[in-house]
Order: C-alpha cells, then sequence, then structure tokens
C-alpha cells in the first residue's frame, strides 16, 4: 500500500474511496476531515486487524460459486460468453456446471451401445464437448475456476432396461460404462488435451432433454478460441446430483418381503468408486472432487443416506451380518477393509450438500428436524467427523463441507412463496455471514443468476405452473432483484443495535483481492436517505471478508459503498436497519 512520507506510517486514503466522499454532501466531506479522519483510518486499520483475527475461527477464504445451466449450457456461444463475463462482474471466484453424460454421448436414445472407444474424448460425436470447452476457455481467459458436475441423466444404452422408479433424469448406469466416461471427461479437461483442427464445431447429433419437467432447448454452440491450443484444465469434480433424490437416482428401493429396501447409498457408493478411480487415471489426483451433493428432500433423507452410504449404523459405527446386508454394505471384514474398498469415501476433498430451507431463515430451524440447513449444519459436521473416526480416519481440522447448491425463491413472481424480495436479499446475506463463521464451509454456491420461466404446458397461475426455480438474483426477464447488488457486496449486522460499538460484517466480493481493498461504511439517521460516512473500511481478505466496529449515535441505517477502482461503478449494498 502506498504510503505518505508526511503521515508518521498511516495509509494514504484510497483513490477510489475518496471519490465516494469527494461526490458526497459537503457534511459527508467535513465529517471526516481534521481529528475525525484520523479516526477514520485508525478504524479502517482496527477493521483489517479484525479481518485477520477472524482466521482463527472463520472461512476467510470461502469461495463465490454460481450456477446456471440454462443460462451456460442451454444456451448461445454469445449468451454463454455475455453471462460468464456478468457472472465476473459480480465477483464469482468459481463457475458450476452440469456435464450431463446424455449430451454428450453418442446415439443416447438407442438401447443398443454405439461401437466406440468410450474413454477417448475424440470418438464422441463431432462437437459434444463444444458447450463445455466454451466454458472452460471463457473461465479461464476471466480468471474464473470451474466446477464440473458429473450426472445424468445416462445414454439409454448405458443402463439395465425395465421399469423406472423415478424420473429419466438418473437411472443408475452400468458402472463400467459410467467409469469410460468420467474418464473421457477427465482426459479432455486434464489441462494438455488438445482437439486440433475443426473437432469442436457444433453438434447436431445432441439431443435436448427435458429438466424436472422443462424441455431445454440447445443453441448453436462454436468455440470462441482456437482449437489447436490446450483445453484448459478443470480441477473442481461434483460427482452426481442429490443421488437420494428419486429424481435423479432410481431404482431407489428393492423389496424384501413386505420391507422396501432402500438402494440409493450402495448404487451412489458405486458410482463415486468408479469416478473417483477414473478421475486419479487421468491426471486429477490433486485436485478438488466432491461427494454427496444430498438434497434435504428425499427418499432418504440426508443422514440417513450418508450413514448407508458410509455402512454405519445410528451410532455412526461400521455395521456388520445382516444389518450390513439389509443396505448393500460388506457383512464382516475390518473397517480398514471397507477404505481400501472405497478410498474415494475418505479421500475426497470433502461433501457436498444442498442446504435449501425454502421459505424459513436461515438462522432458524425447520419444522422437518431432518433438513440439515445452515442451522444445524454444526450437528452434521459432527456426523462425518465421527463416521470418519469409527474408520479411524482424522481429517485434520475436520470433515470439510462444500454447500454446493442454496438459495431462496422469492415472490414476486413465485405467488406461492412466502419469501419476500426484501427477506430473499436479507437470507442471502445472512446464510453467506453465517457460512463465513463456520470454519468447517468452504464455498456456498448459489443457484442461480436469472429465475426460471414457469413450468410449460400447465394451468398458468397453479403451484405446477410455478413448479421451477424462482431463486435468481434475477427474474427470468433480466431485470435484476434487490438481491442482484446484496448478493455482489453483502452486509450483516449480528446485532442491529446503536450503540459505541456496532460489529458490521461485509464482503467486497467484486473487488480485486490481490491487493488492499477499500469501501465506505454510511449512515443515515431515522428514516432519513441523506447517507453520511461513518469511515473508510479495508480488507487484505483473499475473498474480500471483512469485519469493522462502529460507532452508531442514533437509530437509523447503514450501508457499504464499494467504488470499482477499474470501471468507476458504485454498488451499494442493502441497507440494514438500526434500532
Amino acid at each position: 500500500m502506498a504510503r505518505d512520507a508526511a503521515s508518521d506510517g498511516v495509509p494514504d486514503r484510497n483513490p477510489a474511496t475518496q471519490r465516494l466522499i469527494d461526490d458526497a454532501p459537503s457534511t459527508i466531506v467535513r465529517s471526516m476531515g481534521g481529528r475525525q479522519r484520523i479516526l477514520s483510518v485508525a478504524l479502517a486499520v482496527c477493521a483489517l486487524l479484525c479481518v485477520l483475527s477472524a482466521r482463527a475461527f472463520a472461512s476467510d477464504t470461502e469461495s463465490s460459486v454460481m450456477i446456471d445451466d440454462n443460462q451456460l449450457i442451454y444456451s448461445t456461444t454469445s449468451h454463454t460468453i455475455s453471462v460468464l463475463e456478468q457472472m465476473k462482474d459480480l465477483g464469482v471466484d468459481d463457475v458450476k456446471v452440469s456435464v450431463v453424460w446424455s449430451l454428450i454421448a453418442p446415439d443416447p436414445n438407442s438401447r443398443h451401445e454405439p461401437n466406440f472407444d468410450a474413454t477417448d474424448p475424440a470418438a464422441y460425436p463431432a462437437g459434444a464437448w463444444a458447450r463445455y470447452d466454451l466454458i472452460a476457455r471463457e473461465a479461464a481467459k476471466l480468471g474464473m475456476g470451474v466446477y464440473f458436475q458429473l450426472q445424468g441423466p445416462d445414454p439409454a444404452w448405458a443402463r439395465e432396461a425395465g421399469p423406472s422408479q423415478g424420473p429419466a433424469l438418473g437411472h443408475y448406469p452400468y458402472p463400467t460404462d459410467w467409469k469410460q466416461f468420467v474418464e473421457a471427461v477427465g482426459e479432455r479437461y486434464n489441462g494438455s488435451y488438445v482437439t486440433g483442427s475443426g473437432s469442436s464445431s457444433p453438434s447436431s447429433t445432441g439431443q435436448p432433454i427435458s429438466v424436472l419437467g422443462i424441455p431445454l432447448t440447445l443453441g448453436s454452440s462454436t468455440p470462441s478460441s482456437d482449437p489447436s491450443t490446450a483445453i484448459p484444465r478443470v480441477s473442481n469434480w461434483e460427482i452426481w446430483n442429490e443421488p437420494n433424490e428419486r429424481s435423479w437416482l432410481n431404482p431407489w428401493y428393492r423389496t424384501k418381503g413386505r420391507r422396501k429396501l432402500y438402494t440409493q447409498p450402495l448404487e451412489y457408493r458405486n458410482i463415486a468408486d468408479e469416478a473417483w478411480s477414473a478421475l486419479q487415471s487421468t491426471g486429477h489426483a490433486g485436485d478438488t472432487i466432491l461427494l454427496g451433493e444430498t438434497a434435504n428432500q428425499g427418499v432418504l433423507d440426508p443422514i440417513p443416506f450418508v450413514r448407508d452410504l458410509y455402512c454405519v449404523g445410528s451410532n455412526n459405527l461400521p455395521l456388520h451380518g445382516g444389518a450390513a446386508s439389509a443396505v448393500g454394505c460388506p457383512t464382516a471384514g475390518a473397517p480398514s477393509s471397507f477404505v481400501a474398498a472405497n478410498p474415494g469415501l475418505f479421500d475426497a476433498s470433502g461433501y457436498a450438500h444442498h442446504p435449501y430451507a425454502f421459505d424459513v431463515a436461515p438462522n432458524r430451524a425447520y419444522p422437518q428436524h431432518y433438513f440439515v440447513t445452515l442451522q444445524n449444519l454444526s450437528s452434521f459436521e459432527r456426523l462425518l467427523t465421527q463416521i470418519y473416526a469409527g474408520y479411524g480416519r482424522y481429517p485434520a481440522g475436520g470433515v470439510p463441507i462444500y454447500l454446493t447448491e442454496w438459495g431462496y425463491e422469492s415472490n414476486p413472481p413465485n405467488p406461492f412463496v412466502h419469501t419476500s424480495l426484501s427477506q430473499q436479499e436479507t437470507y442471502l446475506n445472512e446464510g453467506e455471514y453465517m457460512t463465513w463463521q463456520d470454519p468447517y464451509v468452504r464455498t456456498l454456491a448459489q443457484f442461480e443468476l436469472v429465475d426460471d420461466g414457469p413450468k410449460p404446458n400447465t394451468t398458468p397461475g397453479t403451484r405446477a405452473y410455478w413448479s421451477t426455480f424462482q431463486t435468481g438474483l434475477e427474474f427470468s426477464n433480466g431485470t435484476h432483484k434487490p438481491s442482484y447488488d446484496a448478493w455482489e457486496v453483502p452486509i450483516w449486522v449480528p446485532r442491529a443495535r446503536h450503540g459505541s460499538n456496532v460489529t458490521v460484517w461485509a464482503q467486497l466480493r467484486p473487488a480485486g483481492h490481490s491487493t488492499v481493498q477499500y469501501a465506505i461504511l454510511q449512515y443515515a439517521q431515522g428514516n432519513s436517505t441523506n447517507y453520511r460516512t461513518l469511515q473508510e473500511v479495508s480488507t487484505t481478505s483473499s475473498e474480500g471478508f471483512l469485519v469493522t466496529h462502529a460507532s452508531i449515535p442514533a437509530a437509523g441505517s447503514v450501508r457499504i459503498a464499494f467504488l470499482d477502482p477499474y470501471t468507476g461503478d458504485v454498488t451499494y449494498s442493502r441497507t440494514v436497519t438500526i434500532s
């Protein structure tokens, strides 16, 4: 940071925040003069120290992830590029996309497997990989990482024939075919794969699919980069989607007498084992590889699913005998044998979960106690730690948690949702603050950028019509919701009462995180909208997190103002009412 030689080591004011002060009413400028300016700088330094000390207990490196398949993989090239640029401007670190097997596989609707080498990326139809090559290349240009979620629907030739126990999104695949597909993906995106001229042209053979009953039309997709250069490496992987939900993995039970024995944990264990092996063999051994991706609503709730997946009982210790056999687990043998047979379950980078609480505030218990939300996430962390310990595994710092899909629907547009636009932005900020406090959490992924439209071929105004997702930061027409700016610059005041030492937490998500980052904490008294500057705040956090303590003289409201020094754009957080 530049220093003024005459300031006895006190940092110069950042030019970007100085512009905010210069453009403010004269009363604001006066409030920052003389001794108060010195106080402001001192408080800014205090804010930085607070951030540094917080690293001992908070996820200060928690990355910002965003998901929106409709905007990225079911769209045109130009739209995909534009959305990636928009996400970058919002401060997204990593973009998550679904690598849908049936979109890439040859003859996905045929029951007869084509004669091809499924482990060779070049053996797939021309253009089958185009949308994913595009995302990998463009994200790399923008300095963003990519999460690839490997998932179904699988091609018809890669699964058992017979009646389904759920929608076609997630038939259980033949393990060998699944492994070969993951090997092809891993090979193509290991950082050294060169496509060759013309091999990434658009495909006319790929099949559109219907996701949750929504028909998705594929746009033309032409790579924007030289195909003779290596495709950028993808280093973040998620295995399958919501395997405890019948839409995404079936068959989900077998019968034994009058009993239904759930098969999803065994099926997912096999899926995870094969994907883990495929990624290890294609140069991704050191990558972030996540297991789980569990939903809160499913055939099996998250906790019993995890216990069956890891072959433990209600005491979180390994099962034996008939109890083990009932859930497809080994009936005998040392715990170490199970670990050796299923390395991915224990060596994965972390466990992924989707902690939706729908229209319940993130700090409140969900009515169905079996939901794993942000409010009771610590109990889920303890469960995982105990399971690992039962197998003699003690990961340093506990089992990392990746919250890989989360958000709040809003009304409008969905009239059946209780969460208002104001509540949506508030809940998102509160959730971000809660996960920042949690040292186990590595990511909190926003689903999605843009609201889904209503469900086609249903009666307008009905629940079925609105059974899609309205968790976006934008309405379906592209208009920003209040949550758009609130997500870009989150703010949370844990105890929103005026006083001499009020804690304010915030994140400067779009700031350049390689340097000191600056913003202004502003205050308006009572019901006034005439904001004045309380103090400049700064942080060196790699993700733009900051904590400061401010003297707030009376009831009113506060907000954070961030001026991007590169674009000159000012972004304001939501306003927080102070009592």
